[in-house]
Protein backbone atom coordinates (compact mmCIF):
# COMPACT_ATOMS: atom_id res chain seq x y z
CA UNK A 1 0.00 0.00 0.00
CA UNK A 2 1.28 3.65 -0.90
CA UNK A 3 1.01 6.17 1.35
CA UNK A 4 0.99 9.95 0.92
CA UNK A 5 4.37 11.28 1.61
CA UNK A 6 4.78 13.64 4.03
CA UNK A 7 8.05 16.15 4.60
CA UNK A 8 10.41 13.62 6.23
CA UNK A 9 12.73 14.48 9.44
CA UNK A 10 15.89 16.45 9.50
CA UNK A 11 17.91 13.49 10.41
CA UNK A 12 16.79 11.58 7.19
CA UNK A 13 17.48 13.87 4.99
CA UNK A 14 20.82 14.47 5.88
CA UNK A 15 21.78 11.14 5.17
CA UNK A 16 20.16 10.75 1.80
CA UNK A 17 21.35 9.79 -1.83
CA UNK A 18 19.08 11.46 -4.09
CA UNK A 19 17.87 9.37 -7.14
CA UNK A 20 15.59 11.55 -9.71
CA UNK A 21 13.97 10.55 -12.53
CA UNK A 22 13.23 13.72 -15.10
CA UNK A 23 10.23 13.59 -17.35
CA UNK A 24 7.39 13.27 -15.53
CA UNK A 25 8.91 13.42 -12.35
CA UNK A 26 10.75 16.79 -12.19
CA UNK A 27 9.41 18.08 -15.29
CA UNK A 28 5.95 18.05 -16.22
CA UNK A 29 5.34 15.70 -18.92
CA UNK A 30 5.03 17.61 -22.51
CA UNK A 31 3.48 16.79 -25.91
CA UNK A 32 6.73 15.67 -27.41
CA UNK A 33 10.23 15.37 -25.58
CA UNK A 34 11.61 18.71 -27.21
CA UNK A 35 8.88 20.11 -25.85
CA UNK A 36 9.39 19.74 -21.87
CA UNK A 37 10.15 22.81 -19.90
CA UNK A 38 12.75 23.63 -17.51
CA UNK A 39 11.64 26.09 -14.54
CA UNK A 40 14.62 28.58 -14.35
CA UNK A 41 14.82 28.09 -10.46
CA UNK A 42 15.08 24.26 -10.67
CA UNK A 43 18.54 23.82 -11.90
CA UNK A 44 19.36 26.20 -8.66
CA UNK A 45 17.04 23.38 -6.45
CA UNK A 46 18.99 20.33 -7.59
CA UNK A 47 22.72 22.90 -7.08
CA UNK A 48 21.63 23.32 -3.27
CA UNK A 49 20.49 19.83 -2.81
CA UNK A 50 23.35 18.49 -4.08
CA UNK A 51 25.94 20.35 -1.93
CA UNK A 52 23.66 20.28 1.17
CA UNK A 53 23.52 15.96 0.54
CA UNK A 54 27.63 16.21 -0.06
CA UNK A 55 27.29 15.68 -3.70
CA UNK A 56 25.03 12.46 -3.32
CA UNK A 57 22.00 13.61 -5.79
CA UNK A 58 21.71 12.28 -9.22
CA UNK A 59 19.70 12.37 -12.02
CA UNK A 60 18.42 8.39 -13.45
CA UNK A 61 16.59 8.98 -17.11
CA UNK A 62 15.54 7.51 -20.29
CA UNK A 63 16.95 10.42 -21.62
CA UNK A 64 20.32 10.22 -23.22
CA UNK A 65 23.11 11.88 -21.63
CA UNK A 66 23.49 14.54 -23.89
CA UNK A 67 19.98 15.35 -23.72
CA UNK A 68 20.12 15.33 -19.71
CA UNK A 69 23.12 17.85 -19.74
CA UNK A 70 20.96 20.03 -22.38
CA UNK A 71 17.97 20.11 -19.74
CA UNK A 72 20.46 20.38 -16.90
CA UNK A 73 23.87 22.20 -17.47
CA UNK A 74 26.54 21.54 -14.93
CA UNK A 75 27.76 17.91 -15.45
CA UNK A 76 25.53 16.01 -13.16
CA UNK A 77 25.89 12.72 -11.92
CA UNK A 78 23.51 10.42 -13.69
CA UNK A 79 22.29 7.61 -16.06
CA UNK A 80 21.22 7.95 -19.34
CA UNK A 81 19.63 5.96 -21.60
CA UNK A 82 17.43 3.64 -18.29
CA UNK A 83 21.33 3.37 -17.40
CA UNK A 84 23.28 2.29 -20.29
CA UNK A 85 25.17 5.51 -20.05
CA UNK A 86 26.23 6.54 -16.81
CA UNK A 87 28.71 9.32 -15.04
CA UNK A 88 29.97 9.55 -11.77
CA UNK A 89 32.58 12.50 -10.74
CA UNK A 90 32.72 13.68 -14.03
CA UNK A 91 33.91 10.33 -15.45
CA UNK A 92 31.83 8.81 -18.24
CA UNK A 93 31.62 4.93 -18.02
CA UNK A 94 32.80 3.46 -21.68
CA UNK A 95 30.02 2.86 -24.02
CA UNK A 96 29.23 -0.25 -25.80
CA UNK A 97 29.58 0.50 -29.94
CA UNK A 98 28.07 -3.09 -30.60
CA UNK A 99 24.95 -1.18 -29.61
CA UNK A 100 25.56 1.73 -31.16
CA UNK A 101 26.38 0.47 -34.45
CA UNK A 102 23.43 -2.44 -34.83
CA UNK A 103 21.16 1.22 -33.47
CA UNK A 104 22.56 3.22 -36.56
CA UNK A 105 22.33 0.39 -39.27
CA UNK A 106 18.33 -0.28 -38.18
CA UNK A 107 17.66 3.49 -38.23
CA UNK A 108 17.03 4.05 -42.10
CA UNK A 109 14.59 1.39 -41.83
CA UNK A 110 12.79 2.39 -38.82
CA UNK A 111 12.35 5.96 -40.03
CA UNK A 112 10.77 5.35 -43.48
CA UNK A 113 8.48 3.01 -41.80
CA UNK A 114 7.77 5.58 -39.30
CA UNK A 115 7.37 8.48 -41.81
CA UNK A 116 3.90 5.99 -42.86
CA UNK A 117 2.26 6.15 -39.89
CA UNK A 118 1.42 9.88 -39.48
CA UNK A 119 1.37 10.73 -35.76
CA UNK A 120 3.55 8.20 -34.58
CA UNK A 121 7.10 10.21 -33.36
CA UNK A 122 10.57 8.41 -33.29
CA UNK A 123 12.78 10.08 -30.24
CA UNK A 124 16.45 8.63 -31.14
CA UNK A 125 19.17 8.32 -28.96
CA UNK A 126 22.74 6.45 -29.13
CA UNK A 127 21.66 3.12 -27.84
CA UNK A 128 18.04 2.94 -28.08
CA UNK A 129 14.93 4.40 -29.98
CA UNK A 130 11.49 5.74 -28.90
CA UNK A 131 8.36 5.28 -30.26
CA UNK A 132 6.04 7.93 -28.99
CA UNK A 133 1.75 7.55 -29.13
CA UNK A 134 0.62 9.93 -26.62
CA UNK A 135 -0.53 12.71 -28.69
CA UNK A 136 -2.00 9.44 -31.02
CA UNK A 137 -3.36 6.60 -28.96
CA UNK A 138 -4.70 5.46 -32.32
CA UNK A 139 -1.15 4.59 -32.95
CA UNK A 140 -0.27 2.09 -30.13
CA UNK A 141 -0.56 -1.13 -32.06
CA UNK A 142 1.46 0.46 -35.11
CA UNK A 143 4.09 1.03 -32.60
CA UNK A 144 4.27 -2.24 -31.03
CA UNK A 145 4.39 -3.92 -34.11
CA UNK A 146 7.02 -1.63 -35.31
CA UNK A 147 8.89 -1.66 -32.16
CA UNK A 148 8.72 -5.85 -32.01
CA UNK A 149 9.90 -6.34 -35.63
CA UNK A 150 12.93 -4.30 -34.62
CA UNK A 151 13.75 -6.20 -32.05
CA UNK A 152 13.75 -9.19 -33.73
CA UNK A 153 16.00 -7.31 -35.99
CA UNK A 154 18.66 -6.25 -33.70
CA UNK A 155 18.66 -9.81 -31.73
CA UNK A 156 18.62 -10.98 -27.87
CA UNK A 157 21.40 -7.51 -27.11
CA UNK A 158 18.09 -5.77 -27.14
CA UNK A 159 14.52 -5.61 -25.34
CA UNK A 160 11.36 -3.52 -25.12
CA UNK A 161 10.79 -0.97 -22.35
CA UNK A 162 7.21 -0.05 -21.92
CA UNK A 163 6.03 3.47 -20.72
CA UNK A 164 3.57 6.14 -20.99
CA UNK A 165 2.47 6.20 -24.44
CA UNK A 166 5.72 5.09 -25.73
CA UNK A 167 7.41 2.17 -26.60
CA UNK A 168 11.33 2.26 -26.81
CA UNK A 169 13.69 -0.63 -27.82
CA UNK A 170 16.66 -0.41 -25.25
CA UNK A 171 20.06 -2.63 -24.76
CA UNK A 172 19.37 -6.00 -22.78
CA UNK A 173 21.46 -4.05 -20.24
CA UNK A 174 19.74 -1.11 -19.45
CA UNK A 175 18.50 -0.88 -15.72
CA UNK A 176 18.02 2.38 -13.74
CA UNK A 177 17.78 -0.16 -11.06
CA UNK A 178 21.33 -1.50 -11.67
CA UNK A 179 22.27 2.34 -12.03
CA UNK A 180 21.40 3.18 -8.79
CA UNK A 181 23.46 -0.02 -7.16
CA UNK A 182 26.31 1.81 -9.24
CA UNK A 183 26.33 4.53 -7.71
CA UNK A 184 25.47 3.45 -4.02
CA UNK A 185 28.85 1.74 -4.20
CA UNK A 186 30.32 4.92 -4.96
CA UNK A 187 30.97 7.41 -2.36
CA UNK A 188 29.88 9.86 -1.56
CA UNK A 189 26.68 7.74 -2.01
CA UNK A 190 27.78 4.91 -0.33
CA UNK A 191 26.47 4.40 3.49
CA UNK A 192 23.67 6.70 2.72
CA UNK A 193 19.95 5.49 2.37
CA UNK A 194 18.74 5.75 -0.97
CA UNK A 195 15.60 7.60 -2.36
CA UNK A 196 14.56 6.93 -5.82
CA UNK A 197 11.61 8.92 -7.09
CA UNK A 198 9.89 8.46 -10.70
CA UNK A 199 6.41 8.35 -12.58
CA UNK A 200 6.45 5.57 -14.80
CA UNK A 201 6.83 1.47 -15.23
CA UNK A 202 10.22 2.10 -16.38
CA UNK A 203 11.18 3.42 -13.12
CA UNK A 204 9.77 0.21 -11.32
CA UNK A 205 13.11 -1.51 -11.49
CA UNK A 206 14.87 1.32 -9.94
CA UNK A 207 11.75 1.17 -6.98
CA UNK A 208 12.66 -2.73 -6.53
CA UNK A 209 16.41 -1.62 -5.97
CA UNK A 210 15.97 1.28 -3.35
CA UNK A 211 13.14 -1.06 -1.60
CA UNK A 212 15.92 -3.69 -1.48
CA UNK A 213 18.39 -1.95 -0.07
CA UNK A 214 16.15 -0.49 2.80
CA UNK A 215 15.61 2.85 1.11
CA UNK A 216 12.60 5.12 0.07
CA UNK A 217 10.52 4.82 -3.37
CA UNK A 218 8.45 7.28 -4.42
CA UNK A 219 5.95 7.18 -7.89
CA UNK A 220 4.89 10.71 -8.70
CA UNK A 221 1.34 10.18 -10.32
CA UNK A 222 -0.40 6.74 -10.14
CA UNK A 223 0.35 4.17 -8.01
CA UNK A 224 -2.07 1.61 -8.64
CA UNK A 225 0.89 -1.17 -9.57
CA UNK A 226 3.57 0.11 -8.33
CA UNK A 227 6.54 -1.48 -6.52
CA UNK A 228 6.87 2.68 -4.92
CA UNK A 229 6.05 2.58 -1.06
CA UNK A 230 5.27 5.97 -1.23
CA UNK A 231 3.22 8.41 -3.49
CA UNK A 232 3.47 12.53 -4.79
CA UNK A 233 0.56 13.61 -7.12
CA UNK A 234 2.27 16.12 -9.28
CA UNK A 235 5.58 17.32 -10.41
CA UNK A 236 4.81 20.73 -8.96
CA UNK A 237 4.13 19.30 -5.49
CA UNK A 238 7.24 17.13 -6.02
CA UNK A 239 9.63 20.27 -6.74
CA UNK A 240 7.85 22.12 -3.27
CA UNK A 241 8.49 18.92 -1.43
CA UNK A 242 11.91 19.14 -2.34
CA UNK A 243 12.28 23.06 -1.87
CA UNK A 244 11.32 22.53 1.44
CA UNK A 245 13.65 19.40 1.83
CA UNK A 246 16.31 22.39 0.56
CA UNK A 247 15.05 24.74 3.10
CA UNK A 248 14.95 22.04 5.89
CA UNK A 249 18.82 20.97 5.42
CA UNK A 250 20.08 24.85 4.69
CA UNK A 251 19.03 25.88 7.79
CA UNK A 252 19.80 23.35 9.89
CA UNK A 253 23.86 22.91 8.39
CA UNK A 254 26.25 22.43 11.26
Amino acid sequence: MTLTLETPTIEQCYNWALFLDIDGTLVDIAPTPDSVTVLPTLPTLLNDLRQTLGGALALISGRSMIEIDYLFPGRLDAAGTHGVEWRHAGTMLPEDGNHHDAMSNLMPEIEDRVRKLPGLLIEKKSHSFALHYRQHPERESDAWSLAGSALQALGADFRLLFGKGVVEIVAANADKGMAIKRFMALPPYRGRIPVFVGDDVTDECGFQVVNQMGGVSIRVGDTSFSLARFKIGTPPELRAWLSAIAIHLETTRP
